[in-house]
């Protein structure tokens, strides 16, 4: 008698995804620690000092900074210095975490924009401060980044545990999948220090006016460091200064001559009117 064979039915990438998160946070630090020490061979044979621990000075960088840590791993925790992050969280990075070293670009990203050419005011199609100011640090070793999926849907599409990059190598992600609550818990269970914005009711801690972070998020860092408001106009009247009336290399009208004066341009970039808002601004290059 022939047995009939029942069917079988995979799981949806939606649904792996959600056991994922639903996992106990005893086992996404065991995982994460694991994740480390299994890719830490690679990161050596790429580099000395081991992995390029990218450092920003907000709550899931203090969680991976730890992990690696725990995990006995070599690492190297560098934090990009954009120019343009919230003070308080400079000052808390050297503070509390003096063993990481600041990458200093040669150009504040504010003079980038009002003189070069192929920058002006960072659009969601312009992500050039990214490149620029974050994302070249590591190249040559394998990176670790405090990426998680929870943060945005383009994340959970895009992001895995492990990718392979054709600049950086190997890039490890062992907190992709814990929630908010999961980094939280982990701060507390192992007495973790973070910046005291947190605690000002910020949920994101970046560059101050970043407009991809949305038009809201952006008016409140303005409110929050009127200075840093001021210096923005200022580069963008720069930028109007040196390129308005300037012909492209083929000879094209420029893309912000339609605003009228930089306070056009500025009220364009400032009022959600880019249509851009909750876009992500980290590692758009990685998967290039």
């Amino acid at each position: 008698m022939r047995q009939e064979l029942l069917p079988t039915f995979e799981p949806s990438e939606s649904e792996l995804y959600e056991r994922a998160l639903a996992q106990p946070l005893e086992a996404k630090i065991k995982s994460a620690i694991g994740l480390l020490q299994l890719h830490a061979g690679i990161a050596e044979s790429m580099s000395a000092d081991g992995y390029w621990l990218a450092y920003s000075g907000g709550k899931d960088s203090d969680v991976i900074l730890e992990l690696a840590k725990m995990a006995g791993v070599k690492y190297r925790p560098v934090y990009s210095v954009t120019t343009i992050d919230p003070p308080e969280l400079v000052r808390y990075i050297k503070r509390e975490h003096q063993e990481v070293e600041f990458n200093r670009p040669e150009k504040a990203m504010l003079t980038m924009l009002a003189e070069d050419k192929s920058c002006g005011p960072p659009t969601r199609l312009a992500r050039w401060c990214c490149e620029k100011y974050k994302e070249h640090g590591g190249d040559g070793m394998a990176n670790v980044i405090g990426v998680r999926a929870a943060e945005s849907t383009r994340r959970k599409l895009t992001w895995k545990q492990v990718i392979a990059n054709k600049r950086m190598g190997t890039i490890v992600c062992p907190i992709l999948y814990w929630t908010d609550d999961d980094v939280w818990e982990f701060h507390k269970r192992y007495n973790l220090k973070y910046c005291e914005l947190y605690d000002e009711g910020f949920k994101r801690l970046g560059c101050i006016g970043c407009p991809l972070a949305g038009c809201a998020q952006q008016h409140a860092e303005f409110a929050r460091w009127p200075k840093y408001e001021q210096a923005w106009k200022r580069a963008f009247e720069r930028f109007w200064n040196k390129w308005h009336g300037v012909p492209t290399l083929k000879g094209e009208r420029r893309w912000f001559e339609d605003f009228g004066s930089w306070d056009g341009l500025w009220e364009w970039w400032t009022t959600g009117k880019r249509k851009e808002d909750g876009e992500e601004c980290q590692t758009i290059r990685l998967f290039t």
